[in-house]
């Protein structure tokens, strides 16, 4: 029964717009709550915004499409009297030469109808197609976004080796900023092509807090994702930090809590970066845009 139902025209029509209605509000909501960027990077946003209006549009132009589907059972019965008359007239002045006719126009139409039955068929949404599509928009609006934390680098290394695409231009960039004004990620690229601390650099930056294998000499890694595309293509960088005396110790911190650091450049550590020597801690609210972009 569910699935006679599902065939018809009128059903399919509203289904179809109500997934497309569907798509488009869920991407409007991660724009309007400063989301989107949780998922992809800020140069693609205006694809979003395009997509949005796209989505909207052709989900409301099946409203005028569920019109049609209504007018035409109407159509089609006035259609039908008038052959049903047309062929009675017919059929009082030569009998035999109309019923070939009609055999042939039978003939035709249900050709007709096969044809057209196949091509509805093979544009039909199916209810396992339609919750397949709808379920990814129901948890999209229902679970709140989060952002890349301490969780996803259980399948990540934090190095700076997969930045080498992006290093001419976030290298350039960094090299004409004062040294408080550089992000992890504009530190992390500068080491990486060979520059050394100056004595008068003092770095401030914000990040989370990544423990692993912690030392003596390095308390924490001071961690933010970097997005060239997508979440997915998502790489972490980080930087070494210990802390002078009197500054709350990596068992006061919390793993993946958000802090700024103040201070000054030691040796490089293990991991071949200069241990950040942290001078101020403060623990700080998760930015607004978590990730930063080469």
């Amino acid at each position: 029964m569910t699935g006679r139902v599902l065939r018809l025209p009128k059903v399919q029509a509203a289904l179809k717009g109500l997934l497309l209605l569907g798509m488009g509000i869920f991407l409007f909501t991660r724009i309007t709550s400063g989301t989107l960027n949780y998922y992809i990077s800020q140069r693609f946003d205006w694809l979003t915004v395009a997509a949005v209006i796209g989505l909207l549009v052709v989900g409301l132009s099946y409203r005028y499409l569920l019109q049609d589907t209504e007018d035409t059972p109407h159509n089609l019965a006035s259609e039908q009297l008038g052959e049903s008359g047309s062929t009675a007239a017919g059929d009082s002045q030569d009998h035999g030469h109309d019923h070939g006719h009609d055999h042939g126009h039978d003939h035709s139409h249900d050709h007709s109808h096969g044809h057209d039955h196949g091509h509805d068929h093979s544009h039909a949404l199916s209810w396992t197609g339609f919750v397949l599509i709808s379920l990814p928009i129901v948890l999209g609006l229902l679970v709140p976004p989060r952002p890349l934390g301490v969780a996803a680098l259980q399948n990540r290394e934090i190095s700076a080796g997969g930045l080498d695409s992006v290093l001419p231009a976030a290298v350039g960039s960094s090299l004409v900023q004062e040294s408080s004004e550089r992000t992890i990620l504009d530190w992390v690229l500068a080491f990486h092509q060979g520059e050394q601390p100056a004595e008068t650099d003092t770095a401030d930056v914000v990040g989370f807090v990544y423990v692993d294998d912690a030392t003596d000499e390095v308390q924490f890694t001071l961690t933010r994702f970097v997005v060239g595309c997508c979440a997915a293509d998502a790489m972490a960088v980080g930087l070494p930090v210990s802390l002078a005396a009197g500054l709350p110790s990596e068992g006061e911190l919390e793993e993946g809590q958000w802090v700024r650091v103040v201070g000054q450049f030691g040796p490089r550590g293990g991991s071949g970066i200069p241990v950040l020597m942290a001078e101020q801690l403060e623990v700080v609210p998760e930015p607004n845009q978590p990730y930063l972009y080469p």
